[in-house]
């Protein structure tokens, strides 16, 4: 009779123990899954004029280090690239040059905006 007393006592005691635990990981899959965060991206929009009067806007996405140039119509999008100093970024065809508020589109190694 005892045995059958300190079976039943021990089965309900790992019941209990594996049935707390359970409770322990659902609540670490709360928790993880209440703290998804988001993030937005950097976005810094300007414009110049060359001395000509033309215009050029720049988009940048410093999160995706992208950048959007729309020149004469064209909408040009291109990379970060690595500089020494200032900021560049290129794509096949484009460069984009920045460096202490002189700014530089270059195609095909043919200057088409400079300010």
């Amino acid at each position: 009779m005892i045995k059958i007393i300190l079976t039943f006592a021990m089965l309900t005691a790992l019941l209990f123990v594996s049935c707390k635990e359970n409770t322990k990981q659902d609540k670490q899959k709360t928790t993880k899954t209440e703290n998804k965060t988001t993030t937005t991206d950097e976005i810094i929009t300007t414009s110049s004029t060359d001395k000509d009067g033309v215009k050029l806007d720049i988009t940048f996405n410093n999160t995706k280090k992208t950048a959007t140039l729309i020149f004469k119509g064209e909408t040009i999008e291109m990379k970060q690239d690595t500089s020494a100093s200032g900021i560049k970024y290129s794509n096949v065809n484009y460069i984009y040059r920045e460096h202490q508020e002189n700014i530089e589109l270059v195609k095909d190694g043919k200057v088409l905006f400079k300010k």
